[in-house]
């Protein structure tokens, strides 16, 4: 579900290019054909439209959120579509469901180096709140979830541009950019993510991280950010105290300076483990591409 978002239609290329046959199922299906894939169209909000788009279907890839601060669209989307979802899958006798969540559940940091049962989830946001409970409703049906770090690749609408517009506001390093975060490229998501449902069964009630093993540093992302054009270097730093105070007279939030102030990396051995993918090369070999 979700085949065609930023992350659904790299999952969809990636069980292709294993020799995985699908079906791609979403709101409004894509015109690209690929040898091995089926599209079906159904929205999480239309149980019957769900229930007919997974019919034949082992697994599940559960990858349509909704992403925006509608408190209201939060619950109807992400929780209550998911319930849809999780009804479908069970008409059709699939027990195998795995929610793409996000590591936003676990709320402000520092997290450091945690593993998945090493911290309990403290949502900050409505819209991580309503992550958090699709994740207990999956958890609940036997599913399992995959949490992943901060997304880049082609398509992505959120991290970097988020990243960027956060340190150019603030215009200056948070403790000299040293904090650290976890981040994945969406193709070894997408990896991760096939492999994954490739198993047998998919690991039922289990949570993992997803990212690369490596977290780097925020002065790290901005060197390879100023490197490929895309931002402009600050010249001074600031202590986090120092940033929110500067940074409420932007409009920047303390959540927003939390992202390149505290860190926010995750252990995700489990994931890469129990996927039998290899990780091959380093953190930030595919990022940021030039735009």
């Amino acid at each position: 579900m979700g085949a065609t978002g930023f992350v659904g239609s790299a999952t969809v290329t990636a069980l292709a290019s294993a020799g995985i046959h699908c079906t791609a199922v979403a709101r409004t299906p894509s015109h690209t054909e690929i040898p091995g894939v089926v599209s079906a169209r159904a929205t999480l909000a239309d149980p019957a439209s769900l229930e007919r788009a997974l019919i034949g279907a082992d697994v599940v890839i559960h990858a349509a959120s909704y992403t925006g601060n509608d408190p209201a669209q939060c619950v109807a989307v992400n929780v209550e579509g998911t319930e849809n979802l999780l009804a479908a899958a069970a008409q059709n006798g699939i027990d195998q469901v795995i929610y793409v969540s996000t590591i936003g559940v676990y709320g402000s940091g520092p997290h450091s180096g945690i593993g998945e049962f090493e911290a309990a989830p403290a949502p900050v946001s409505a819209l991580s709140a309503s992550r958090l409970t699709a994740e207990h409703r999956v958890l609940e049906r036997g599913g399992c979830v995959v949490r992943p770090g901060f997304v880049h690749g082609h398509g992505d609408r959120w991290f970097v541009p988020g990243f960027t517009r956060i340190l150019e506001t603030l215009g200056a390093w948070v403790d000299e950019g040293r904090s650290r975060i976890s981040i994945i490229a969406v193709n070894d998501l997408a990896r991760l993510l096939a492999g994954l449902a490739a198993q047998s069964p998919a690991r039922p009630g289990d949570v993992f991280h997803a990212c690369h093993p490596d977290p780097v540093s925020v002065r790290e992302l901005g060197q390879a950010l100023a490197d490929s054009g895309r931002l402009r270097l600050p010249a001074t730093s600031l202590t986090f105290d120092e940033a929110v105070t500067a940074g409420a007279r932007h409009g920047l939030t303390e959540r927003h300076l939390d992202l390149i102030g505290r860190d926010h990396w995750y252990d995700p051995a489990r994931l890469w483990t129990a996927a039998g993918v290899g990780v091959g090369v380093g953190a930030l070999h595919h990022f940021p591409s030039r735009r």
